[in-house]
Formats: C-alpha cells, structure tokens, sequence
C-alpha cells in the first residue's frame, strides 16, 4: 500500500494514531461531538432571537395597558374600535371589505 511519508510515520507512532482517532471520534462519532455543539449553538441563537422578539411585544403590550389604564379616553376609544361598543341612543355601522 503506497501512503504517504507522514500518514505511514502517524500511524507507526501510537500517540499520533491514537490523538487522530480521539480527534475523529470527538468530532464526528460521539453523539456529543463538535457537529452536535454547533448544531444546538444554533437552535441557541435562534430561540434567543425568538425570545428578543417576544419580549419586545411583551413590552410594547405594557406600555399600551398602562396607557388604557390611565387615560380614560384611551380606554373609550380602544373599546370602540375593538369591541363595537357604544353610547346610549348611537348607532354603530360596521363596514367589512
């Protein structure tokens, strides 16, 4: 078999043959190994994003809370428009596209 002057001198050498191997089987064997890790690391990013996004809702939802819950007109106006309602003797007409 005609290999290579370094590959035939790694694999007569057992410490060389032995830190490939290990280096093979961390890296694409183990069920934890080096494509795994970058794998989850990008799951990692991703709900990290995810969860960036939900709390800018989250917090944009506050800010509109405490807004209906001290401005009184606010309050009316959110009620119209979301659940139709109104005052005494008014009539609402809703036009749907």
């Amino acid at each position: 078999m005609n290999l290579p002057e370094w590959l035939r001198i790694g694999l007569q050498n057992k410490y060389v043959a032995v830190t490939v191997l290990a280096l093979v089987w961390a890296t694409f064997i183990h069920d934890l190994g080096l494509l795994f890790v970058v794998r989850e690391s990008l799951t990692l990013s991703e709900a990290k994003q995810e969860l960036a996004e939900v709390e800018a809702r989250n917090e944009a939802l506050r800010q509109k809370q405490a807004t209906l819950l001290s401005d009184p007109q606010a309050l009316e106006r959110f009620a119209r428009e979301r659940y139709f309602m109104r005052r005494n003797n008014e009539e609402v007409y809703r036009i749907v596209d």
